[in-house]
């Protein structure tokens, strides 16, 4: 199936030639941890992500036509 993966900050560099979005075949089922290990990113690296204009965790899955935009933690006074 085919997904969108966008990447931002330093985290970016997980992602496919260093590109901020991409269009990733990936299999079916695949949760959101999954794949970003699958791209070699470290879990203990602190992370949160989107899927689909919601809040995800590393165990939801994706679908076809998903977007996963992934970013660091936002902080703010």
């Amino acid at each position: 199936m085919r997904i969108t993966l966008e990447m931002h900050g330093a985290l970016q560099r997980f992602n496919k030639g260093g590109q901020r979005r991409v269009q990733l075949d990936v299999e079916d089922g695949v949760s959101v941890q999954e794949l970003l290990m699958g791209l070699g990113m470290d879990m203990d690296e602190p992370w949160n992500a989107g899927l689909d204009g919601t809040l995800a965790a590393g165990s939801d899955k994706l679908s076809e036509g998903s977007l996963l935009i992934v970013f660091p933690p936002i902080a703010g006074g």
